[in-house]
């Protein structure tokens, strides 16, 4: 089973075309976009978004219409070739999303989301750690088995701070996982702020947690990815 991560930028530096026909050619099980629109990706019969950010008004500081010159915009979607069993409600619709499917692996729940949406932007960045934080925990009482995916807009590699909202957020996310007993399969990929955080005992059966795309190559962001069987 392969997961995989991208933020495109709202398809800002390169075509949404473009971004569909490389994404077409790839073979994942399940795919999370952030600062995302609306992709036409044959691969996956299931596409889940959060809430749309709403049209023609300012929303937290931008006017997303004018921003995106009219196309619709989604801070996070998941596209999957199995359909969720059901839906768990979050704190902020418009940036998170929780769903649970049925794998051969048992029942997982993908918590996908961003923080950091303006980066370092006050109040932003901590309200939505602070939802993060608060829906997983929740969440993980129902179902532990918890893979949380999606742009932290953090690095945790200690030589790469430089690349992180603040030491808060970095150090809040590890207790975070310490706590929820989740491991940070992609925490080792250097100049990364997308990750891919599953449940501990799946580390046995993870084969592989790399990149599928270069930062600058359609996006301002590395495309990440894991593994396992």
């Amino acid at each position: 089973m392969k997961i995989a991560s991208l933020n495109i930028d709202w398809a800002l530096q390169t075509s949404k075309e473009k971004i569909a026909q490389f994404l077409n050619a790839q073979n994942f099980d399940f795919l999370i976009l952030n600062e995302a629109i609306d992709l036409s990706i044959r691969n996956f019969p299931y596409k889940y978004f959060s809430d749309q950010i709403p049209d023609n008004t300012d929303y937290e500081g931008l006017n997303y219409s004018k921003y995106l010159k009219g196309e619709k915009a989604f801070r996070t979607m998941i596209y999957s070739k199995i359909p969720a069993k059901r839906k768990f409600s979050v704190i902020d619709e418009k940036t998170s999303l929780a769903l649970e499917f049925e794998t051969k692996f048992g029942d997982f729940i993908i918590y996908a989301t961003i923080i950091g949406t303006r980066f370092r932007l006050k109040p932003f960045a901590k309200n939505e750690l602070e939802n993060c934080i608060n829906d997983c925990k929740k969440i993980s009482e129902t179902n532990p088995n918890l893979i949380i995916v999606g742009d932290l807009n953090t690095s945790f590699l200690d030589n790469e701070r430089q690349f992180s909202i603040n030491i808060e957020t970095t150090e809040s996310l590890k207790s975070l996982f310490n706590d929820l007993n989740l491991i940070n399969a992609t925490e080792n990929i250097t100049q990364n702020i997308d990750h891919i955080i599953i449940p501990n005992f799946l580390t046995k059966n993870l084969t592989d947690a790399n990149i599928f795309l270069e930062k600058d190559m359609l996006s301002d962001h590395k495309g990440v990815f894991i593994s396992f069987n």
